[in-house]
């Protein structure tokens, strides 16, 4: 099958979505499926156009048509779909965004597209914001949800009960990494908390329950990998709790230097906000450690609490801080959970969720989309933002 993957991140931005992203769709085309992918340019240095790992990528600025009313930019979208529709003729559409400029972009080109759709919801999506209607309009045009989640099935369906048939729950998965398990070490301990450096990560309350940590005489260290907005103020905040010292940050690491760090870690802290899945506890638990997370969305469908790891509330420092203390006092029981984690990360593997949207591509195989909502969600889209279109007519 041909398929035009739509989507907001991918390569070269960093991220768990990205990640996933990638890998599955290398996994599906050693499976024989062709893949085409078009994709949110952050950054003007970025080839608008190139083979990634066996992937051929097209890239638009897309944000750019909210934030500064760029119209050439649509018109060469719009011509690159046409192309791609007639050339390229793909089987399947897999929208993979429910975000910024691509979706509403991909709603712009809707009613062009007169084969099946699918879309991976990766959150509930319905929350309050400038793109919540478009959001909706989106659910609503596609022949099927893939929800990364129950947590993320049942919100939607209990917010728009109309989208119930659907809805289908297909949970992400990982290769397994290629290493030999070690034993987390203890001497001294190591924690880490890793991923896009956000408010949504929670890893302020991480560094407050390491603090917690430091003042009854713990002899551990913290690792923060990653990058993102909130860094400078989570080194501001380490400095001012007087753990600077024992805290290192490393900045976005390669795959490579990642396994390297969950390999000296003793403990995964997952002190998320949000979450609705967790692919870095998906990761901690491929290599056997066990993780500590916040008790809150899709996050205890992957940790099982008690047998692979802690949950705690969110936005809890102490409470984080006991959990942390509860399993670096018991080695052995955090090290039994490290290798249950390592026999439930069998439960998301990569292979599992490529079969079930092989399963779903096939489905859908020759049923008709909703041509007539495309249309009606491209002429909305035109009213909602005139200013955009009013001097283009010829394009639509």
């Amino acid at each position: 099958m041909k398929i035009l993957f739509w989507t907001d991140g991918f390569w070269p931005r960093v991220g768990g979505v990205e990640t996933q992203s990638l890998a599955f769709i290398r996994e599906m085309q050693e499976r024989g499926h062709e893949y085409k992918v078009i994709a949110q340019q952050d950054h003007p240095s970025w080839n608008e156009e190139e083979m990634v790992q066996g992937v051929q990528i097209r890239r638009f600025d897309f944000n750019s048509i909210i934030k500064s009313r760029n119209l050439n930019i649509i018109s060469s979208i719009i011509k690159f779909i046409e192309f791609t529709l007639q050339n390229f003729k793909p089987d399947i559409i897999h929208l993979n965004t429910t975000v910024g400029g691509s979706l509403f972009t991909f709603l712009l080109c809707r009613s062009r597209f007169h084969i099946p759709v699918i879309l991976t919801a990766y959150t509930p999506c319905f929350c309050l914001g400038h793109f919540s209607a478009l959001v909706e309009k989106a659910m609503h045009s596609v022949d099927h949800i893939c929800c990364i989640s129950d947590w993320v099935l049942q919100e939607i369906q209990q917010r728009r009960p109309l989208l119930k048939n659907k809805l289908r729950r297909i949970y992400c998965g990982l290769s397994t990494p290629k290493i030999v398990a070690t034993l987390p070490p203890f001497s001294p301990p190591t924690l880490l908390i890793l991923g896009r450096l956000s408010w949504e990560k929670g890893f302020d309350t991480m560094i407050r329950a390491f603090a917690l940590l430091q003042q009854s005489g713990s002899k551990a260290r913290l690792i923060v990998a990653g990058g993102g907005v909130e860094k400078p103020a989570l080194e501001k905040l380490a400095h001012d709790l007087h753990v600077n010292g024992s805290i290192e940050f490393t900045g976005v690491l390669n795959q490579a230097d990642l396994l390297t760090m969950y390999a000296q870690a003793t403990l995964v802290i997952v002190p998320s906000i949000h979450e609705s899945f967790g692919l870095v506890i998906l990761e901690a638990m491929q290599v056997g450690r066990p993780v500590i997370a916040s008790r809150v969305e899709g996050i205890p469908e992957v940790v099982a609490e008690g047998e692979t790891g802690l949950l705690v509330p969110i936005k809890e420092p102490k409470a984080l801080s006991a959990a942390i203390q509860i399993l670096l006092n018991n080695p052995e029981k955090a090290i039994e959970m490290g290798l249950k984690g390592r026999q439930r990360a069998l439960q998301f593997t990569l292979d599992q969720n490529a079969t079930q949207y092989e399963q779903l591509y096939k489905e859908l195989m020759g049923r008709r989309s909703y041509t007539t909502i495309g249309q009606e969600l491209e002429i909305s889209a035109a009213s909602k933002y005139p200013r955009i279109f009013r001097s283009q007519p010829a394009l639509y």
